[in-house]
């Protein structure tokens, strides 16, 4: 994948989830984490923008596993 394609790709994960309703988003963690894989791939630097993103998200993955266990 070349920079550009890199690129336009965070910038469409991105908004793709910025769009989701907050209980909803972690469904994209394994694009995110595709992506990010990419990066790795490429010699790149994921940016902080995809980091905050993956740690907003796996915080979200684990709290929807627990929403409903009884106390």
């Amino acid at each position: 994948m070349t920079a550009d394609e890199l690129e336009r790709e965070t910038h469409a994960l991105i908004e793709e989830i910025a769009n989701k309703a907050p209980g909803n988003r972690h469904h994209h963690l394994g694009r995110l984490h595709q992506v990010m894989g990419a990066y790795t791939r490429a010699g790149r630097a994921a940016p902080a923008t995809l980091r905050r993103l993956l740690d907003e998200l796996t915080t979200e993955a684990v709290e929807s596993r627990f929403e409903n266990v009884p106390v």
